[in-house]
C-alpha cells in the first residue's frame, strides 16, 4: 500500500487537513464516550495505556480509512505493523493519557499527513475543552459540542504579535523537564501555564498563546499534527539544534530530539539560545 508523489489529494493541503479534521473529531467523540476508562496497563517504555486508547485507535483507523483511502498509518498503538513510506499517516488516538485518566480537559487526537519527511497537513481534536484545529496550507479552529459535534463554521486562525510583557509559554502537566523550566524561568512571562499533549500547539497557532519547549522524550505522533498546523497559522517548530523535525524515523524508533514550539522564528531561537545554556549548566 502505497501513495503517490502525484496523487491528486495532497495538492489540496486544506482538503487534506479537513479530512484529517473530520477524522479525528469522530475519534475525539469515542474518547468521550469512553470517559469513564481506567482499565490501566503499563507499555514496554513505560507510558500507560488503556481501552479509551485502543478504542480510539480502531475508530480513527475507520475513518481514516473511509476518508483518506490507501494511506498507510502508523499508530502509536500499533506502531511496527505498518512501515514509513514517503507518504504516510502518523496518529495518535490519544495524547494525553495521564490528563485523560487524570480527569483533566487538556488530552487530544492527533493525526497528520507525512510527506517526505515533513508534515502536509494536521488535525488535532480536544473534546474536553470543545476544540478542533486543523491545518494545511492555512490553519483552521471549529468549536465542539459536548458529543464533539461541530458547532458553527470554521475559522482561519493565526499566530498573534509577542505581547509587550513577554510571551506565555505552556508547559507540560505531568512532564516538566530542567531545560523547559529554564526557557521559562529566562523568557516567558510567569511560570507557564500546565497543559498536556498536543493542545499546546494548537493554542499557539490561536494566538492563545506563543511558546512551548521539551527537552524530555516525545515521539513523533506527538508532535507532527502540531507541526503542521502551527506552521500553517505562522509559527514554527524546531529542534533545540535549530532544524526543522523530519518524520518517520523507524531507525530512532520514532522518538524525537527536543524541540521549541513557537509563534515566530526570532522567539524560538531565542528560547533555542536559553535552552543551550540550561543544557550547560
Amino acid at each position: 500500500m502505497a501513495i503517490a508523489h502525484d496523487d491528486p489529494r495532497l495538492t489540496d493541503r486544506d482538503g487534506l487537513a479537513r479530512a484529517l479534521g473530520e477524522a479525528a473529531r469522530r475519534t475525539a467523540a469515542v474518547l468521550l464516550a469512553k470517559r469513564a476508562a481506567r482499565d490501566v496497563k503499563l507499555k514496554a517504555d513505560g507510558s500507560p495505556v488503556c481501552s479509551a486508547d485502543l478504542a480510539a485507535d480502531f475508530a480513527a483507523k475507520q475513518a481514516l480509512a473511509e476518508l483518506l483511502p490507501g494511506f498507510p498509518v502508523i499508530s502509536e498503538e500499533s506502531v511496527g505493523e505498518v512501515a514509513p513510506a514517503s507518504v504516510f499517516i502518523l496518529l495518535d488516538p490519544l495524547d494525553g493519557t495521564r490528563e485523560f485518566l487524570a480527569s483533566g480537559d487538556s488530552y487530544c487526537v492527533a493525526i497528520a499527513v507525512i510527506r517526505d519527511a515533513r508534515p502536509l497537513a494536521g488535525a488535532i481534536a480536544a473534546p474536553a475543552i470543545g476544540r478542533l484545529w486543523f491545518g494545511g496550507e492555512r490553519s483552521f479552529t471549529q468549536d465542539l459540542d459536548a458529543e464533539a459535534m461541530p458547532l458553527g463554521a470554521a475559522r482561519q486562525v493565526h499566530v498573534r504579535a509577542e505581547p509587550v510583557e513577554g510571551p506565555l509559554m505552556l508547559v507540560s502537566r505531568f512532564h516538566g523537564d530542567p531545560v523547559s523550566a529554564g526557557v521559562a524561568a529566562a523568557v516567558a512571562k510567569g511560570d507557564g501555564a500546565p497543559v498536556s499533549s498536543a493542545v499546546k500547539f494548537g493554542l499557539i497557532a490561536s494566538g492563545e498563546a506563543d511558546l512551548h519547549v521539551r527537552g524530555g522524550p516525545t515521539m513523533e505522533w506527538d508532535i507532527a499534527a502540531g507541526d503542521a498546523i502551527l506552521a500553517a497559522a505562522g509559527g514554527i517548530v524546531l529542534t533545540l539544534e535549530g532544524e526543522k523535525p523530519g518524520y518517520g524515523h523507524a531507525d530512532r524508533d520514532f522518538r524525537n530530539p527536543p524541540f521549541v514550539a513557537a509563534s515566530c522564528e526570532r522567539l524560538a531561537r531565542l528560547a533555542i539560545e536559553k535552552a543551550a545554556t540550561c543544557r550547560c549548566s
